[in-house]
């Protein structure tokens, strides 16, 4: 659908990511400092100041300064800009409301969305969607399987997965076949995987980071796997994409979904489907309705479906939720992906390392460097994940309790918001309770 008029209504407001400046001129709360421009980040990057660089960083954010936040990957925080931008579109669409959306912003967002995912992945091959559970949804719903097609998922997935997996065996009567992630030697959850197929596999579906112990999987060997077997492969990337940088067409996955609300610092409820080029008629969408069709005549029951994974997306949607989406992608272009990787691996491989130096405490995250990410689990021995986190709560430290895979554990994020002393404040509160 599109509104022609709708750019002129709203003085450019609605153009997309690309229509509204990075950073707007004050904050939306009140009393709050404008936040810092794009020249100023910029100036600072070029200026090799480090420190002010992350500086201006750490201000985009109006996180409770009372606490260290250090979960990014259960909810992350809309920068400044971000929260403006949300506010900008959402004013302009309600000046002119209209059905449907301004067609070249959408495509916009797209276009920074496929950027934002790798040189060869392509914006027709993308839908915007409401979140990873959406997503999920419609992989696990939206496949042609029946009773006794087998499913081969880990023991360490989010809820959103298992229980689409748990919905569907319910109703439909397939299998689930569970693999335990082998934290030692990554090559050995290929293995695992492979132990499982049998004749009756249809699908292999798990996290690219585990949202446990943000344990990064090695996708493209299980892809081949996959694709060697004739299996279709599903990846529920929600906590993969700015914090375990990829490509992912080169990734060899055939369904990808993913929250945007995350890594992405993109608003709440946003989302995409990724399907692979040639396999949109195989994955049915769960919902249609306006704008998921080319065409439809009831009266000559003709319907046609978009040649795009434009199919997946129908009805009346928030639209400033993604042109804000977009800004947000503008905002992780500004800082720069390797810019973020070569702050916050830092102190997530410290954390690492120093959880080893506490009396009691068992790490859970991959014992290979190359498959940890931002975010690090761990458990105490003789203390629950109640006890541990209402401990850091007395020192004002946020974290993420988990309870999937019956682990009982703590997971701990270090993203833009944070710096080196909070390290030092989370293995200094975990070794008074170890003592």
């Amino acid at each position: 659908m599109k509104r022609k008029e709708f750019l002129k209504m709203t003085a450019g407001l609605a153009g997309g990511a690309a229509g509204l400046p990075l950073i707007a001129g004050a904050g939306i709360v009140a009393g709050a400092q404008p936040a810092p421009s794009a020249a100023r980040l910029a100036r600072a990057a070029a200026a090799g100041d480090d420190e002010y660089f992350w500086t201006l960083v750490r201000d985009l954010f109006i996180l409770d300064p009372g606490w260290t936040f250090l979960n990014f990957g259960g909810l992350g925080s809309c920068p400044l800009p971000v929260l403006e931008a949300l506010s900008e579109f959402t004013r302009a669409e309600e000046r002119a409301p209209s059905a449907g959306h301004d067609e070249k912003a959408w495509q916009e967002v797209k276009v920074r969305l496929a950027r934002a995912l790798g040189r060869t992945c392509r914006p027709e091959d993308l839908g915007l969607i409401g979140g990873a559970t959406e997503g999920v949804n419609v992989i696990v719903h939206g496949l042609p399987l029946k009773k006794g097609d087998e499913v081969i998922t880990s023991t360490h997935e989010h809820v959103a997965l298992h229980s689409a997996l748990l919905h569907r065996m319910r109703h439909d009567g397939i299998v689930i076949r569970l693999f335990e992630p082998d934290i030692a030697v990554a090559a050995g959850n290929v293995d695992r995987i492979a132990r499982l197929v049998t004749p009756k596999t249809r699908l292999i579906a798990f996290s690219h980071v585990t949202c446990t112990t943000g344990q990064l999987f090695p996708v493209k060997e299980i892809a081949a796997l996959a694709r060697a077997k004739n299996i279709w492969f599903a990846l529920d990337g929600a906590q993969a994409p700015v914090c375990a940088p990829f490509d992912i067409a080169a990734t060899g996955v055939d369904f990808y979904a993913c929250s945007t609300h995350k890594w992405m610092m993109g608003p709440k409820r946003t989302g995409f489907i990724y399907v692979r080029p040639g396999l949109l008629d195989v994955l049915r969408p769960l919902t249609v309705g306006g704008g998921s069709s080319d065409r439809y005549d009831v009266a000559k029951g003709e319907f046609v479906l978009k040649q795009t994974a434009e199919r997946y997306e129908s009805g009346t949607q928030n639209d400033a939720l993604f042109y804000a989406l977009g800004t947000a992608l503008e905002l992780v272009e500004t800082i720069g992906v390797d810019r973020i990787a070569r702050r916050c691996r830092p102190m997530a491989e410290r954390f690492y390392r120093g959880l080893a130096e506490i009396p009691g405490v068992v790490r859970l995250s991959p014992e290979e460097e190359a498959y940890r990410t931002l975010m690090i689990g761990f458990r105490m021995k003789g203390r629950t994940g109640g006890e541990i986190m209402a401990h850091l709560a007395k020192d004002r430290l946020r974290a993420r309790p988990v309870t999937e895979g019956g682990l009982d554990s703590i997971r701990v994020s270090f993203y833009l918001n944070n710096r080196d002393e909070d390290v030092t404040a989370v293995l200094d509160s975990l070794k008074k309770l170890a003592a």
